[in-house]
């Protein structure tokens, strides 16, 4: 093994830090590991990618591709910048002003009290909802 700091050749075996050996230079008394190659292979980014996708979480991709949570954010969020394209819009566009009184003005009329209100998924993807009142 030769020494990273002063290039001397002649290093001995000093412990092990984090499951591997660690080399001690004779002659500056530098410590190091042997490198590795650093990070994952591009089948594991893109396998995580593939799994966000179809709703798994970060937590649980980390465990299948055997990295850390916040590696799995950083590929997907670096996919998401590198091939978002921004919709055009086309035609007119329509904005829905839902629940406005709440920021405008207070309400004046009560809605009452123990309404059923039903969730219905909209998009598994997304995780988008509608709500639904139901009236007896």
């Amino acid at each position: 093994m030769k020494c990273r700091k002063c290039g001397n050749a002649y290093s001995v075996k000093n412990g092990q830090h984090l499951g591997r050996q660690r080399y001690r230079c004779k002659a500056c008394g530098f410590q190091f590991t042997k490198e590795s190659p650093k990070g994952k292979d591009l089948e594991s980014k893109c396998l995580a990618v593939i799994l966000c996708l179809n709703g798994l979480s970060f937590r649980a991709i980390a465990k299948i591709v055997k990295a850390s949570h916040k590696a799995v954010y950083d590929w997907v969020r670096k996919f998401g910048i590198e091939t978002y394209e921004e919709p055009k819009p086309r035609g007119k566009i329509a904005v829905e002003l839902d629940e406005m009184w709440h920021f405008v003005e207070a309400k004046k009329t009560s809605s009452g009290y123990g309404k059923h209100i039903v969730a219905i998924q909209v998009s598994s993807l997304t995780g988008n909802v509608e709500g639904v009142t139901v009236i007896p």
